[in-house]
């Protein structure tokens, strides 16, 4: 790759002069790909490279790495440069855009310095890429330096973030906007229990609504009391009894349904809701 090959020969020829290597990631590109559709996602990344070269390419050398990440190699610059620099970053508002419309999209990033930090590339890169794995452990969205205490696990091991708590929690669990009742996210949960076997399979029956996932003589119902419990909050917590009817076999299973608004800078109002199955009433 003429990025290994070119930041290896740079380190080479200015051995133990400060330059500054990073990761970054795309937060949520499948989220992107889900909620509007891959060419999305394909416009988010072609933006979001645009993006980093023209922030970084005279400062040193860009790469995609593959998938939603990229990296940076930053010439003639100390840690403390270079953190400044990545700041810069931060504080652009971050947008692609598709089919005529402007989407908002975070970042995450992780940044070790050379020599101290790491005496070739392929370290300097590993520790970018262990304080990179520390953003990602503690949310995304933001940024972080390497600091020893950074021992990454290894992301097919025991490590594990946010998306992926929520993906695996034992509980059906789901996430959709309050505006216009748009399902944003579905964990594995809810689609067995729904009889679906891929985010895709669940969309096809319900069309992205959480109106098409609750049994249509319950909706009205569990709409109003849900508004009648949130009211004017912008944080509240709403407790509903409803059914969910099954993909394969149409069953009608009866839940508890625990929601949560939250407001969220990138979808505006959310509710984040667990279902929980009960007995049928008699």
């Amino acid at each position: 790759m003429d990025f290994e090959r070119d930041v290896s020969k740079y380190l080479d020829k200015h051995k133990g002069e400060p330059s500054v290597g990073a990761l970054i990631d795309s937060d949520d590109l499948k989220y992107i790909n889900d909620l509007y559709g891959h060419d999305a996602g394909d416009a988010a990344l072609k933006t979001f490279a645009k993006v980093l070269e023209d922030n970084f390419g005279k400062l040193g050398k860009v790469c995609r790495n593959g998938g939603d990440e990229f990296a940076v190699f930053l010439k003639r610059t100390t840690r403390t440069e270079g953190r400044a620099i990545f700041k810069k970053l931060f504080r652009q508002k971050l947008t692609f855009s598709y089919q005529g419309k402007d989407y908002p999209y975070t970042i995450s990033l992780g940044f070790a310095a050379y020599p101290d930090q790491g005496a070739s590339r392929e370290e300097l890169l590993n520790k970018a890429d262990a304080a990179l794995y520390a953003v990602k452990m503690t949310g995304k969205g933001t940024m972080a330096a390497y600091h020893p205490d950074m021992v990454k696990e290894g992301r097919a091991q025991l490590g594990f973030n946010l998306r992926d708590l929520a993906v695996n929690l034992p509980g059906a669990f789901f996430i959709y906007r309050a505006d216009d009742g748009k399902i944003i996210f579905a964990n594995r949960e809810l689609l067995r229990i729904t009889e679906c076997s891929s985010m895709e399979a669940l969309i096809e029956i319900i069309g992205w609504e959480v109106r098409g996932l609750i049994a249509p003589e319950d909706y009205a119902e569990a709409v109003e009391s849900c508004d009648q419990q949130v009211g004017d909050s912008d944080d509240a917590v709403a407790h509903m009894d409803y059914h969910v009817i099954t993909k394969e076999t149409h069953k009608r299973i009866y839940v508890h349904a625990v929601a949560h608004m939250a407001k969220n800078p990138y979808f505006g109002q959310i509710y984040y809701v667990i279902l929980s199955p009960k007995p049928e009433q008699k």
